[in-house]
Parts: C-alpha cells; sequence; structure tokens
C-alpha cells in the first residue's frame, strides 16, 4: 500500500491461508496474499483483475507475487522495492515490545483499558475528574486481566469541543499518579497535547497515545519524545472531533489510512523516534463512515504491511451499533468483543476496550482459535 509514481496498492494475506510453489512445496503461513493497487497502467499477473478504474484486485500466491516483483524491478524498481518490503514486513513485527521495566508479548494480544476522566464521553462511562473513582476502575480492570490502562482527559466523541491544557492536565496527572501507586501495570496517557504528554510521562506514564499522530508537535519530538523510550500509539484521524464526521472522503480509504500512518512512522523515526517504539491504529470511528469503518476492520491485516504492532479501538463505537441496532452506547459491549476477537484473528495485537473483563474473554477464544487448539489437552 504506497505511493509512489502515482501508484497506491496494498497486499494483506488472508489468515492462515496456505499456497505451493512450482514443485508442490508448501510456503509459510499467509502465502496467498490479496492485492489491491490503484492507479497501475502496466501488466499484471494472470489472478489479477483489472476493473474500468484501472484498480487491480485478486488473490496470488506467494511466490507469483514474488516473481512479479522481480520482473517490475526492471522498469519500476522503486515500486518494485517497496512491494517487496511491505512483502517483508508482515513477518517483521518485533515479537516483544520492551521499555524500561515493561514487557509486552506481541505472540498474542494484550487489552488495553480505558478510563476516561471526562463529563462528556461518548461511551457513558466518564468519571469527570473523580479520581478515587478512577482508580477504583483502573484497580477492577487490572484484576480483570488488563494489560494497559489507558487515561484519557478530553474526550475525542464526534462534535467534541477543544479542552484548554489547563483543564486537561487537573482530569489526568492525579490519576496518573495514583494509578501507579495502585496497579502494576504501564499506565498510557491518551492526549494529543505536548504539555500533557510531558506532565503524564514525569507523573509516571508509561506510553503515550496521540488520536492526531503526533502532528504539529515536531519540537517537542525532537526535544522530549526523541529522548525517551516509552512506546508511541500513531492514529489516524481525519479532520478533528468537532467536525470529523461532517462527511468523510476517501479516494481509497485501505490506501489512504495506510499511506498516512506509513508517512508518520517515517516522520517520527526521522525526528528521533526509533521505530521499535511505534504503535499504528487505524482510527476506527475518527473520520470515517461506516463502511470506511467497517473496510478497515476487515482488512486490517494489511496495516501489518507497516512491521508495527497494531492497535484497534471498536469498543462501543457507532460502527458496533449499526450492526447491533443499538443506540444506546453502554449496550453496545457484546457486538463490541466479537468486533474485537474478529480483529485479532485479522492482525490486532492491542485491543482498546471499556468492558476488561468480557473483551479478555474474546480475544483469548480468538488466539485459541488462531493457533489451532494447541493450548488443549485432550
Amino acid at each position: 500500500n504506497h505511493s509512489i509514481k502515482g501508484v497506491r496498492g496494498g497486499l494483506s494475506p488472508p489468515v492462515g491461508s496456505r499456497g505451493k510453489a512450482p514443485g508442490g512445496c508448501n510456503n509459510d503461513p499467509g502465502s496467498l496474499w490479496s492485492v489491491r493497487i490503484i492507479g497501475w497502467q502496466g501488466a499484471v499477473p494472470a489472478g489479477l483483475a483489472v476493473d474500468a478504474h484501472q484498480q487491480i484486485t485478486g488473490v496470488l500466491p506467494r511466490w507469483v507475487l514474488e516473481h512479479w516483483i522481480a520482473q517490475l524491478a526492471v522498469a519500476e524498481d522503486a515500486l518494485a522495492e517497496q512491494l517487496s518490503q511491505t512483502l517483508t514486513a508482515h513477518a517483521a513485527t518485533a515479537p516483544v515490545l520492551r521499555w524500561g521495566r515493561w514487557c509486552l508479548d506481541l505472540s498474542r494480544p494484550h487489552i488495553m483499558g480505558i478510563i476516561n476522566v471526562t463529563p462528556d464521553s461518548f461511551s457513558g462511562d466518564g468519571l469527570d475528574r473523580s479520581v478515587q473513582a478512577a482508580v477504583a476502575q483502573g484497580v477492577r480492570m487490572a484484576a480483570e486481566g488488563a494489560d494497559i490502562l489507558d487515561v484519557g482527559g478530553e474526550s475525542t466523541r464526534p462534535g467534541a469541543a477543544l479542552v484548554p491544557v489547563e483543564e486537561e492536565l487537573q482530569r489526568v496527572i492525579p490519576v496518573v499518579q495514583a494509578l501507579r501507586q495502585a496497579v502494576d501495570l504501564p499506565i498510557s496517557v491518551d492526549t494529543s497535547k505536548s504539555e500533557v504528554m510531558q506532565a503524564a510521562l514525569a507523573a509516571g506514564a508509561a506510553l503515550i497515545n496521540d488520536v492526531t499522530a503526533l502532528r504539529g508537535e515536531g519540537r517537542f519530538v525532537q526535544e522530549v519524545l526523541a529522548q525517551r523510550t516509552e512506546p508511541v500509539v500513531l492514529m489516524h484521524m481525519q479532520g478533528v472531533p468537532a467536525t470529523m464526521q461532517g462527511n468523510p472522503v476517501y479516494r481509497d480509504v485501505l490506501a489512504d489510512v495506510y499511506g498516512f500512518l506509513a508517512e508518520r512512522v517515517r516522520w517520527c523515526v526521522a525526528n528521533g523516534i526509533a521505530r521499535s517504539r511505534l504503535i499504528v491504529d487505524p482510527g476506527i470511528g475518527f473520520g470515517k463512515n461506516q463502511r470506511h469503518n467497517w473496510a478497515l476492520v476487515r482488512h486490517l491485516r494489511l496495516f501489518r504491511g507497516l512491521g508495527l504492532p497494531i492497535l484497534l479501538g471498536v469498543s462501543r463505537k457507532r460502527l458496533v451499533g449499526a450492526m447491533l441496532g443499538e443506540t444506546v452506547a453502554e449496550q453496545r459491549d457484546v457486538g463490541s468483543h466479537v468486533l474485537a476477537a474478529l480483529g485479532v484473528l485479522n492482525g490486532a495485537q492491542i485491543v482498546r476496550v471499556h468492558d476488561v473483563a468480557g473483551a479478555r474473554q474474546a480475544v483469548a477464544v480468538a488466539q485459541g482459535w488462531a493457533e489451532g487448539g494447541a493450548f488443549l489437552n485432550d
């Protein structure tokens, strides 16, 4: 999924698929690859279809795709190089994310529990600056199996207004400080403001979760984040929360979101943040209609081409409500768990949730399914 010489496309292996190279030798799992390229005008291998809009779709065995890339290298060397890098990156995600005293084994899915210290959370769980209630929620989530706690002091629901820096600091920092004493888990801070990031890190936060993917924070990144080791989540959002759901438009949502995240990764690395610290999030519900959201979850494995851990946040969102016909966010937990489990089967390594206990069960079943029941004893 690239922007090179006017071409954008994507490659994603179906879960558990296998193919055979010439001579009948089995390739590795995932060797049947779904191919999607926009704007290509050259020859394509048999098995791919080209529509009137010059969009190419189809499924190829990996060895055919690799052969095509080798042929492209003669005249389209830059494109061939990027396609080859994408093909390799699907298996390149680091198996373990380590920083400071923390370690996340990415061979299994992880649960990020949401703690909203806001008065206007879309999901109905806002705690409105109650430190005691936030800590109690965090302790409960830790007991239920959360791996990370994500504290946010500014609602990013559709239509939400910006919160002044001082107000957000007053909401978030006391909670981060208290949680650090109450639970033995990494605390994430969900913010797009450098002032809040810096104060939260000083208070003991161990991860930055930014819905703006550090846009507009160049100096802070270079002078502060580049010198630290905490992971950073880069999320895609079209527009700003106040207006993002007005009329989101994409040429191709998969290619556009992938391209944005790839560019933000390159920018972060160029500005001193080690690639091994980065996590990507396609931003379900952030400047996207429901068809956009569905496509991103359905083709989530595409983002493995970035070679980075994928965070998925679908909990209680309108996409789930649309599928269920449920308008009350708090009543969407079961549907959220099903979609999170499907996300895990499709490549997500971290799921951000409101109901930790239910999500833990759902992703455990998904992981067991993905492993082919290897954990069963009888």
